[in-house]
């Protein structure tokens, strides 16, 4: 909710050239140069539409978002466990990768037809009443499918994502502590656990997950134009060439800064709050864990 804003403004900035093909009629946007920046776009939002519009599809977000990062979260932890030798032997880094790509695609499954009514929800004038409407819209005019679009983009995009983003995590952390021997508890495999600290996780996982983002962007801006209303490509190997043709380099990255000062802390927030709360609840650390 906290990040909303710069969220929506990451949508706006990826999927404004298509809308502006599809006419100011039916997406809202006019000229698929209308959002030019954070600030300029931040300032026309409030202007056109007030305050409340930077929450637009917030609630179908949140409601995704329990089910996502739950899913997310404990798939990474259980696929580690399922992948690893069970001899109590750090994981290497292909294993990790693998897990944190998989736990990413399995969450994405779950809850694509959420992320796909957020993002018409997110769009200025969009039709839709709610969440309830916009689905029950979709599925009538558009067919059971129309809720599914993108999703195969989404998992091609959310795969590296996901792996680099866990993996990077882990493998700071590991480094970062791996001078601090000083023993807090002992893990099922009987091997210390160091003390860490909440401040250096929260850095670490901004910086991970920043550079998992940025890493991923370009497919994660052709996933979003996927999801728009209509075939505004056929594939995404044609979504990739048109915008290379078209907008040239940049126009993978549109949105790219909104995403990173999103992306900040939602991510290390993220990760440092699961680990705070296996505390909290009494949960043993497996030695495979995040």
């Amino acid at each position: 909710t906290a990040s909303a804003p710069l969220d929506r403004v990451k949508l706006l900035f990826q999927v404004q050239a298509v809308a502006a093909r599809q006419g100011r009629a039916a997406s809202g946007v006019a000229s698929a140069r209308e959002y030019t920046g954070v600030a300029q776009s931040l300032r026309k939002i409030y202007a056109e539409e007030g305050l409340a519009a930077f929450w637009k599809g917030n609630f179908t977000n949140v409601v995704r978002i329990f089910p996502y990062s739950a899913c997310q979260l404990m798939a990474n932890d259980l696929y580690k466990r399922a992948l690893s030798s069970g001899d109590g032997k750090p994981l290497t880094v292909s294993t990790r990768l693998i897990a944190g790509a998989l736990a990413g695609m399995t969450a994405t499954a779950v809850t694509h037809p959420l992320d796909t009514v957020r993002l018409r929800l997110a769009l200025p004038s969009h039709p839709y009443r709610g969440l309830g409407h916009a689905v029950s819209t979709i599925v009538r005019k558009e067919g059971p499918a129309a809720l599914y679009k993108g999703l195969g983009p989404t998992l091609v995009g959310i795969a590296p994502y996901a792996a680099l983003n866990f993996a990077t995590y882990d493998l700071a952390k590991a480094y970062i502590y791996r001078q601090n021997g000083d023993s807090r508890s002992t893990g099922d495999a009987g091997i210390g656990t160091r003390v860490e600290s909440p401040l250096v996780n929260l850095a670490l996982g901004a910086a991970t997950g920043t550079f998992a983002a940025s890493f991923c962007y370009p497919l994660d801006t052709v996933r979003r134009r996927m999801q728009m209303k209509g075939n505004a490509y056929r594939n995404q190997l044609d979504a990739l060439g048109t915008i290379w043709r078209e907008e040239g380099h940049r126009g993978f990255y549109r949105g790219w800064a909104a995403n990173a000062l999103k992306v900040v802390p939602q991510n290390s927030i993220r990760f440092v709050t699961y680990e705070l709360m296996k505390t909290l609840l009494g949960i043993r650390k497996k030695v495979t864990d995040t």
